[in-house]
């Protein structure tokens, strides 16, 4: 085994290394130890059989130009499910043929323009699963960065408008806030702050890092907390009015009174994503969560966060925490207290990476 990272238990380590399956295993040997490299072509090769694997890759369907529920949605087949469950379970280029074969159409699809509405969205999963060279990607991070740090400096959080503004808004329309057009394309999205933290590394600059933590530190504030989950509507032109959502809310940020809610699903996704940021670490919001998550503790110093902080469901959305697990069997005694005490080590062993994007 290599050298631990800073804060990584030796003993949670050789714990998991024991008793996880495939993409646990291999994920701690990768990403909880600085590996020499010993055992992890062993560790790989059982990785590209797990059957969980297999399984996310029967989903990863052919690019339909023009059919937004082929990229978005619910659906555990859409691209944006389907990509980030193979990545969290930690295949990257060149370990399985057929995976790089599935995402080449839809790298070229973004190459050739792709659907304007969901490009971000595109180039984020595409980046993070590994294709970040990828000069079509690249373009699409750099322009979203470049939107929403002007933003972010600006320090402005009143982004709503009357209903009434354009004399067009519909009935329906008004149950929610209406956003300013002003604010289009520049408020972030949860899947921006994906792209954020894995940016690409030939992109990355002493400056680029700082406009980085400006859009962290616009999210992390209070006034950006207070906006409404999801932001609202937004209206693209007249009469065309459509609802935004996907604002990066961070549960426990006003307290653990939701543990029961559905936003405990996204507590340890969201609480993990954010440790990437030094400003995010420093936070009183990053620390109560941690100390949240402490309390999980078992006796023998591993951890077993409630279940409804880890869910598997049958269908919705990665990014609120429908597919959290990576244990094939989870009525495996074990199992939830495997994965509690491997995110619990990725989140240290995160805080201790150094005051870079990671």
């Amino acid at each position: 085994m290599g050298e631990l990272g800073m804060d990584v238990n030796e003993d949670l380590v050789l714990w998991l290394l024991e008793h996880g399956d495939a993409a646990i295993r291999y994920r701690t040997a990768t990403e909880l130890v600085d590996s020499d490299g010993a055992g992890l072509e062993r560790l790989a090769a059982d990785l590209v059989r797990y059957p969980m694997v297999h399984s996310w890759l029967d989903r990863l369907k052919p690019v339909r130009p023009g059919d937004l529920f082929n990229l978005h949605g619910s659906n555990p087949d859409a691209f944006e499910n389907v990509c980030a469950k193979l990545t969290e379970m930690g295949i990257r280029p060149g370990m399985l043929p057929a995976c790089d074969a599935g995402m080449l159409g839809y790298r070229r699809h973004l190459e050739q323009g792709g659907d304007f509405t969901c490009k971000p969205l595109v180039a984020a999963c595409l980046n993070w699963a590994g294709y970040g060279s990828d000069e079509a990607v690249q373009a699409s991070l750099s322009e979203r960065l470049d939107n929403m740090v002007e933003l972010a400096r600006s320090a402005e959080y009143d982004i709503y408008i009357d209903h009434d503004t354009f004399g067009d808004c519909p009935a329906a329309f008004r149950k929610r806030p209406l956003v300013n057009p002003e604010f289009n394309g520049k408020l972030p999205g949860i899947w921006d702050v994906y792209a954020l933290v894995h940016y690409p590394t030939s992109l990355m600059t002493t400056e680029t890092q700082r406009r980085i933590e400006a859009v962290a530190a616009y999210i992390l504030h209070p006034d950006y907390q207070a906006l409404h989950e999801g932001y609202g509507y937004m209206r693209a032109g007249p009469r065309r009015y459509y609802s935004m959502g996907w604002s990066v809310h961070l549960p426990g940020y006003d307290g653990f009174e939701f543990v029961r809610s559905g936003h405990a699903a996204i507590l340890v996704q969201r609480l993990e994503l954010m440790a990437h940021f030094p400003v995010a670490r420093h936070s009183q919001w990053f620390r109560r969560t941690l100390d949240h998550l402490e309390g999980y503790r078992t006796e023998k110093g591993t951890y077993r966060f409630p279940a409804n902080y880890l869910r598997e469901q049958a269908g919705g959305y990665w990014v609120e925490g429908a597919y959290m697990r990576l244990e094939a069997n989870r009525r495996k005694r074990l199992s939830l207290e495997i994965e509690s005490t491997f995110r619990m080590c990725k989140i240290k062993r995160l805080m201790h990476e150094g005051p870079g994007i990671s």
